[in-house]
């Protein structure tokens, strides 16, 4: 479709062998144009457009017959025009599609190799491209982008003036989680579009851009438009970045935020990936514009105080940004050991002590905000709903750190802050600290769950739980000891915050000090 001339087809990893098809042969066999080839994909169905419904019979859809739809007709549009009639034509739109699609595809947008951006066959583009491909941004925002360095959903906002909130792997059916994304994620974003749109010029500056949720479609959360305020919105200044002994971590930032923020503005000890790091936890509410933690920061500083303490040694970036997630958690009422308004979880009710069943939540939650390392075999403990819905409002919190830091450094880069040169330290900097901070996919509930299959082993049999299940958990993960030592020390932090914070302190810290014998067979 976009006119290469080849297409690797299927990679044999085990042979290091791979299979392709050459374009021109294809053309050959089915006797067309490169043109009607695009034609034909487009009327068979693509991410952009549907099946040509006069294709779909009761016999079902096939390729060939797209091919002699071409060939009887010359090209797709011209079939399409000659079908309008058809029933399943007439009551769709399909030739405003297609001709999006086609669109789509000739003149997608690409970075040349002289750095320059613009579409694909520029001199045959339509004038009103904007309203199929959306309308230009900064060519520092397609570089980034180029390079790794921001992802894709926070420029599709932009472009396409909404965000998109789809349901989660477990359906998103409980009151909790469509509350985390109307009262909390709804904030955040707020924050994000204000500031983009604030920097981007005077067409985004009016730019509407609204949140849509799968489960209230035709409600609009307005994140920005013409009436939203901008003042006060910016990244935060950050100077004597000497402080942090080269040590660009949440941690670090946290505990040394008022005097980074106290430094005077364009400071030669400006660091970029300081500034990013301070934007996201203000954006969080973590921090305030002067430095000053606010309750949930001093909350967050106690937890990863205490993380450290637990683990004697620095912890990675991923439970530090584990760590983040369960103070928002906490704040928002979603880390307690209630059940959520809609619960799967049949297993606890063999559990007669109420208490324990508490407990058991708590610390399988904690435990799933924890990285679990990489996959051994075949997982052998089943499957839990209960905590795949709770890893999704983690998740979602993730997402949301995410797209802050690429706000963070779209707008950086467009003020001219963050430097852009290839080789430069600050944007190596950059991307070396997007690399550690969590993406969506990063959370996984494996060690939520096998913290749960342990401590349900514990309240029914009680001592010697590790050493019923260890050879099942080696068996599953390549190291499940690991995983369960890293969930043991984020709960000694989600201890920590919820004393500072007050949200289900009692609750936590009975769950801590019950759930300490089961975890001190594994420690």
């Amino acid at each position: 479709m976009f006119d290469v001339d080849r297409v690797v087809t299927a990679i044999g990893h085990a042979r290091s062998t791979f299979s392709w098809v050459q374009r021109d042969y294809l053309l050959g066999r089915c006797r067309i144009t490169a043109e009607q080839f695009l034609d034909i994909c487009i009327l068979a169905g693509c991410d952009w457009c549907p099946t040509f419904p006069a294709l779909l019979d009761d016999v079902g859809f096939s390729f060939k017959s797209a091919v002699d739809m071409t060939h009887q007709y010359h090209s797709g549009l011209n079939a399409i025009q000659m079908l309008t009639d058809h029933p399943s034509v007439r009551a769709t739109n399909y030739s405003d599609s297609f001709l999006r699609a086609y669109c789509i595809v000739r003149y997608h947008i690409v970075l040349h190799l002289d750095g320059s951006v613009g579409p694909l066959n520029p001199e045959f583009a339509p004038n009103d491209l904007h309203d199929i491909i959306g309308y230009r941004l900064p060519v520092a925002a397609y570089h980034l982008l180029a390079r790794g360095a921001i992802h894709p959903p926070i420029l599709n906002m932009l472009v396409n003036g909404s965000w998109l909130e789809f349901s989660p792997p477990d359906n998103g059916e409980s009151r909790e989680y469509h509350r985390l994304i109307t009262q909390w994620e709804g904030g955040v974003y707020t924050q994000q579009c204000r500031l983009l749109c604030k920097h981007l010029g005077p067409f985004f500056a009016q730019r509407k851009v609204v949140l849509q949720t799968w489960f209230e479609p035709r409600t609009e959360v307005v994140l920005h438009d013409t009436k939203s305020v901008s003042q006060g919105v910016s990244l935060p200044a950050v100077g004597a970045a000497a402080v942090l002994n080269g040590d660009i971590s949440v941690s670090s930032v946290m505990e040394n935020s008022r005097i980074l923020a106290a430094a005077p503005e364009g400071s030669s000890d400006s660091n970029p990936a300081a500034e990013l790091l301070a934007w996201v936890l203000q954006s969080l509410g973590f921090i305030v514009s002067s430095g000053e933690h606010t309750k949930l920061g001093s909350a967050l500083n106690a937890g990863l105080q205490a993380l450290q303490s637990q683990l004697q040694e620095r912890p990675t970036e991923l439970l530090q940004w584990a760590v983040v997630a369960a103070a928002v958690l906490i704040d928002q009422g979603l880390l307690t050991g209630e059940k959520w308004s809609v619960s799967y979880d049949d297993e606890l009710s063999l559990i007669t002590d109420a208490q324990q069943q508490k407990f058991i939540r708590i610390v399988a939650r904690i435990a799933t905000l924890t990285p679990p390392g990489a996959r051994r075999g075949s997982w052998k403990f089943g499957y839990n709903r209960d905590l795949l819905a709770f890893s999704s409002a983690a998740r979602l919190v993730q997402k949301a750190v995410g797209s802050s830091a690429d706000t963070a450094r779209l707008v950086g880069a467009i003020t001219g802050s963050a430097a852009l040169a290839p080789e430069s330290t600050q944007l190596l900097q950059l991307q070396e600290l997007r690399r550690t901070m969590p993406l969506e996919c990063t959370t996984s509930n494996a060690t939520g769950v096998l913290a749960y299959v342990l401590l349900v082993d514990y309240a029914r049999n009680g001592a010697g739980c590790w050493a019923r299940i260890q050879t099942a958990a080696e068996e599953s993960l390549v190291d499940a000891r690991q995983a369960l030592r890293d969930a043991w020390g984020v709960a000694g932090a989600v201890r920590a915050i919820a004393k500072v914070h007050g949200n289900a302190d009692k609750d936590i810290a009975n769950a801590y000090s019950w759930a300490q014998t089961a975890f001190s067979e594994v420690l």
